[in-house]
């Protein structure tokens, strides 16, 4: 009978043991989860950009995004301003090719974004990077910069 009260703490500590290494290996970090984190980010991103609450969940709380003006607008500035200035409802925007480089909790996203109208034209594309970092079990954008993409005149 005392030997049946032992065991069977033991087996609940082994469990216990066994269930937490589990846990650990299925958070287990790969290159391709990270790089698929990082897409599935960017699509979240591209989605819920003029939604604050959906965006806020993005953006690491020491996020900066230098814009055309010189300022570099901190999350809060960011989110107030893409969350007042919306597109026109007839645009939408699409990614063309983006690349994901991991360097360890850095990732950096590089792409273009396709907005085209209502009738499928193409009528603007910009070309960004994000940086991201992995902090508090989540990637989280620490940085975001895109410039318009408009073909260079060629001198005579």
């Amino acid at each position: 009978m005392m030997r049946a009260a032992l065991i069977r703490p033991s087996y609940c500590i082994l469990i216990l043991i066994t269930g937490c290494h589990m846990r650990v290996l299925a958070q287990q970090r790969t290159v391709e989860s990270d790089r698929e984190a990082l897409i599935a980010l960017e699509n979240k991103w591209l989605r819920s950009e003029y939604r604050a609450t959906e965006f806020d969940s993005i953006l690491a709380s020491d996020f900066v995004h230098p814009v055309v003006t010189g300022d570099l607008l901190d999350k809060a500035q960011h989110i107030h301003f893409s969350s007042t200035h919306l597109p026109p409802t007839n645009l939408q925007n699409h990614f063309d090719g983006l690349k994901v480089r991991l360097y360890g909790d850095i990732g950096i996203v590089n792409g273009l974004v396709v907005t085209t109208n209502d009738k499928g034209e193409e009528v603007r594309r910009t070309v960004f990077t994000d940086v991201f970092v992995y902090r508090d079990q989540r990637w989280q954008a620490i940085n975001a910069q895109e410039n318009e993409v408009r073909k260079l005149e060629t001198p005579p």
